[in-house]
């Protein structure tokens, strides 16, 4: 019998949760909020599984009033508690006068 573990599977047996990329898009006065070393406006955020819009705002320092429209993968939504998926591309705009 084998004694090593299964691909992602963590000593217990249990899975391992493997951390997701999530390219965030930053538009406006809001580009000064990305880290530093970023380029074009866009960084990519390693989270963990589960992790939120709000996961991103809160790890960007971006006051909430300020992400007016947020877009996932080109779609508009308010859902900020939505999990995202590996893969996904956030974009944030600020409110426009």
């Amino acid at each position: 019998m084998q004694s090593g573990c299964g691909r992602g599977d963590s000593a217990n047996g249990v899975p391992e949760r493997q951390p997701m990329h999530i390219e965030v898009k930053l538009f406006a006065n809001l580009r000064k909020k990305l880290p530093p070393g970023s380029s074009g406006g866009k960084t990519t955020l390693t989270l963990e599984q589960g992790a939120t819009l709000t996961t991103i705002i809160n790890q960007l320092n971006i006051p909430m009033e300020l992400a007016q429209m947020v877009l996932v993968n080109g779609e508009q939504t308010r859902e900020f508690d939505l999990p995202l998926s590996e893969g996904d591309t956030v974009s944030i705009f600020p409110p426009v006068a």
